[in-house]
Parts: structure tokens; sequence; C-alpha cells
């Protein structure tokens, strides 16, 4: 989260245009990704309970319309966004940057906005294959 709020420069594609460098970040309430420079200002932002799907790759109408562009599909993604299912298609500069934002996105839309959160939401997934071991192990010796 700490490296959204910093800012990832990216490449925003848009229809019939040429792609457009802009920093994203995430705010400080981590609410909403924000972009700048822009023209709109205050309406350059995606609120993100208005987001219902992040998609890794090439996707999208709009990268499908940019294929000249042989972008690495690792550095891409879309984020999916408000009432009329308006897509932002964004590049990376590395497969790593993309990786912490839908990730990042991904947590946020599930309602986990602090690092403390992720970790302990990872550590018990890592347990979790374990504790159905056991509990099937625990049922089955039951029925004898």
């Amino acid at each position: 989260m700490s490296v959204m709020q910093s800012g990832t420069q990216m490449v925003k594609l848009k229809n019939g245009a040429k792609g457009l460098v802009r920093l994203f970040y995430l705010d400080e309430h981590r609410t909403c990704i924000r972009w700048r420079p822009s023209r709109k200002s205050e309406k350059a932002k995606i609120i993100i309970d208005s987001i219902y799907k992040v998609s890794e790759g090439l996707q999208s109408e709009i990268f499908h319309r940019h294929a000249e562009g042989n972008f690495d599909p690792s550095c891409c993604f879309t984020i999916y966004h408000g009432n009329h299912m308006e897509s932002l298609d964004l590049i990376t500069s590395n497969p790593e940057e993309a990786r912490t934002w839908i990730t990042g996105l991904k947590y946020l839309m599930a309602g986990i906005s602090d690092e403390d959160s992720l970790a302990k939401r990872q550590r018990t997934h890592d347990q979790y294959p374990f504790r159905i071991v056991f509990w099937l192990s625990v049922c089955w010796f039951s029925l004898f």
C-alpha cells in the first residue's frame, strides 16, 4: 500500500490516442486512485468502491485496438469501474509494478487497507490447507 501511495508512473491508454504518461497514486485515506497531471483535476480519480474488476494482461478492448504496441502483458492491467463499466488501461515499466498495483487493488476491493491486516490474512491463508487436512482427519477417525 505504501508503494501505491508513493505513486507509480504508468502509461494510460486511451481510445484512438497515444498513451499518456501519468503519475498514479493511492490517496492518503486509501479510498481512491488519483493521477496527475490531468486537465480534469478533481475528476481524475477512481473511487475504490466503484471498482468491480481488475484484470491482468491485454484483455481489454483498448489493448486490442493498440495491438501494434507490442506491450509486455505482464506490465499491463485494466481497472473496470463505474456504473457504465468504464476501463482504465495501464502499462507499467516493469512486471513488479503491475503486480504491486493488481494485488493492492484486489486487497483494497476486499476491504483490506493496511499492511497488518494484509499480513494477518496471508498467515491465515497459508495455514488454511493444514486446517482442512486436520479437520478431515478428525472427522474421518471419529467415524470409526
